[in-house]
């Protein structure tokens, strides 16, 4: 993902007049196998989207998914088109950049490496690094041998992050078809910025930091990052049939077409994904896909043991644990993660409801914003709150 701090200094420089405003389409689209307990739920939920879409034109469309069997919800909301110049309807299909929910995944990997034997989540960063990241770090004055690979998935190790300093904007926007390298990417960050802290010392997110996690992988596995996640992963047997690491992997057969993702003005499906590529972002799926995978980690059937699932959830931060943000989502504990492209997945055990969405541009209002408003109408017809 890049950061909200990229935004602000994108949206200074590029953000030109409103565009015209998306004329919103809703249309509800369910599998065919759907039990809804009550159609007046269902309704109200077509109604939250509805109007989310409407309140932020700048989008030409909004997808969502909710999984809630206790309400017998296996829904598909759907508002808008599939992008600001055709009269294409969204549809339930549709793929998309992740962004930043990739790092779920990078996290799942590294936990099973764990579970393998291949390393251990407090090995020193040092002991793992690829050689080429060494010399580079340490003459920035990070202490490779007190950072910890812990740390690094749970932002705490003191680590800058390259798309902080707006350089990195400017010559994204300079260039926006240019191919970076991780090895860019790092040498941006020791260049443009210090260590945020000692290791351990305080949460700062940091793009680079699962960068690199991701040679980490890549070091340990002799695969690209995309194969060795789908491989630790298993996409297969988790039912992912819609997911897949930009360029590093081939496109699934029978996918669904790209949606349109806009930052500003600007149409961003174009775009070199190499500009967050490495571990901070890379994936692209569709709604179904982004819920069904946090359902099955939530569930235990991702990670081999509940001894890793529960340092997944339970390290870290109050508010970012090992690859999942930790928050509350209409009155209910959440873990799931937001992409910088308005992506969003989340699972919240109190109510057995996993959602996930798309918002097809990224200046509109955030997809958590509306993952929250969903879960409270599913949570007013549920009980009382955590």
């Amino acid at each position: 993902m890049i950061r909200q701090i990229f935004l602000t200094v994108l949206l200074v420089l590029v953000y030109g007049p409103a565009v015209a405003p998306a004329v919103a389409m809703a249309t509800v689209s369910t599998a065919s196998s759907l039990t809804i307990v009550s159609d007046d739920l269902a309704t109200d939920l077509q109604g939250v989207v509805d109007t989310f879409l409407a309140d932020n034109p700048v989008a030409p469309g909004v997808v969502v998914y909710v999984s809630c069997p206790s309400h017998g919800l296996d829904w598909t909301g759907i508002a808008g088109y599939e992008d600001r110049h055709s009269d294409r309807p969204l549809t339930p299909g549709h793929t998309f950049r992740i962004a930043s929910n990739t790092k779920a995944y990078v996290a799942v990997a590294l936990l099973r490496l764990a579970e393998l034997g291949k390393l251990d989540l407090d090995d020193a960063l040092g002991l793992h690094l690829p050689a080429e990241y060494h010399d580079l770090l340490s003459g920035d004055g990070y202490d490779l041998q007190a950072m910890t690979l812990r740390q690094v998935l749970s932002h705490t190790a003191g680590l800058f992050e390259h798309p902080a300093d707006p350089r990195y904007a400017e010559q994204i926007l300079a260039d926006p078809q240019y191919a970076w390298t991780p090895e860019e990417q790092v040498t941006r960050c020791v260049e443009w910025g210090d260590p945020v802290g000692a290791p351990g010392e305080k949460f700062s997110y940091s793009d680079t930091g699962y960068i690199l996690l991701g040679s980490i992988i890549e070091k340990l596995t002799g695969e690209n990052l995309g194969m060795a996640v789908h491989e630790l992963c298993d996409y297969e047997s988790l039912g992912l049939r819609s997911t897949w690491w930009e360029i590093m992997e081939e496109v699934p057969a029978g996918v669904g077409p790209r949606a349109h993702q806009y930052f500003g003005d600007h149409d961003t499906n174009d775009w070199h994904p190499g500009l967050d590529l490495y571990g901070g972002g890379g994936l692209l799926s569709d709604v179904r896909d982004l819920a069904q995978f946090m359902l099955l980690l939530m569930k235990g059937e991702v990670l081999s043991s509940e001894a890793s699932l529960a340092a997944m959830t339970g390290g870290g931060t109050s508010g970012y644990r090992l690859g999942l943000i930790c928050t509350e989502l209409g009155g209910h504990i959440a873990y799931g993660h937001t992409g910088f492209w308005n992506t969003f997945a989340f699972h919240i055990p109190a109510l057995d409801l996993t959602l996930s969405g798309c918002v097809l541009s990224h200046n509109a209002a955030r997809g958590q914003e509306l993952a929250d408003k969903m879960v409270k109408v599913i949570s007013d017809v549920s009980g009382p709150k955590d």
